[in-house]
């Protein structure tokens, strides 16, 4: 569904006001329920992925607190699966990712599989060591081969050295940007885009609902846009290609 049609049928005219980007990232993190989400690509079926942030927490100890009161969120699991039909391979890539965070969002360890029948890529970070770890198996042989976090710079030209030429152009796309990964532990959370929240509402019948947006910018003044709740549940995401992934209980997907 094209972004333009969505917004002139559904969303408001006007662009919404500015939010501040921490407040959106906090509602994302927190929020009380993971998002499934629809793979679809010009109106096609592809895929599914399932998004969730599960938070550390700590709670209240004592006989004067109330049970199960959250005193501090030590960190968070960020969980990420799916399974996406590639047509032009006619087979099913799916992956997982797990990255631990702290309190202030800064990564701690990172894992991630990809499996693209014939091979499977294992690959594993950690702050501490600051090295990233990568295992294949299939059609390229078995190997594995550890890299500073500081090659990361260029995650393309390191993708097409351990994927090889006719498996990259189809990875790449579903890697996103890592140049935070060379920094420090400690260092926040970093998306490597240009982004900005915004105010905006959606039409359910004649119910005005209000969630935010998220505009991140693509080289070649191409847009990824994100549909977020008020309470930080992933409603859709729409990339350049008329690829989305679009919230199973959204029901404007099926207007």
């Amino acid at each position: 569904m094209n972004v333009l049609l969505w917004r002139a049928e559904y969303g408001d005219t006007d662009r919404g006001s500015r939010v501040s980007n921490d407040v959106v990232l906090n509602k994302i993190f927190n929020a009380p329920d993971a998002s499934n989400l629809r793979v679809s690509q010009n109106g096609t079926l592809l895929g599914f992925v399932h998004w969730e942030i599960i938070p550390d927490e700590v709670y209240f100890s004592g006989t004067n607190q109330p049970v199960g009161r959250v005193e501090s969120i030590k960190g968070y699991t960020l969980a990420l699966d799916g399974r996406i039909q590639i047509e032009t391979l006619k087979t099913k890539l799916r992956f997982t990712l797990r990255s631990i965070l702290g309190a202030d969002l800064g990564w701690q360890n990172v894992s991630a599989t990809i499996d693209l029948p014939p091979s499977t890529w294992e690959f594993a970070s950690a702050a501490t060591n600051q090295v990233l770890s990568v295992k294949h198996d299939g059609a390229l042989g078995q190997w594995e081969r550890i890299t500073p976090l500081a090659q990361l710079r260029n995650p393309a030209a390191l993708l097409e050295s351990f994927a090889g030429p006719v498996f990259t152009p189809l990875l790449e796309p579903l890697l996103p940007p890592i140049t935070a990964l060379g920094q420090a532990g400690s260092a926040p959370l970093e998306l490597g885009l240009e982004w900005a929240a915004y105010n905006d509402a959606i039409r359910l019948g004649s119910t005005r609902v209000r969630i935010y947006r998220i505009e991140a910018k693509l080289p070649g003044e191409r847009v990824i846009t994100v549909l977020v709740s008020r309470v930080g549940e992933i409603l859709q995401v729409i990339f350049p290609g008329q690829l989305e992934f679009t919230n199973e209980s959204f029901p404007l997907k099926e207007a």
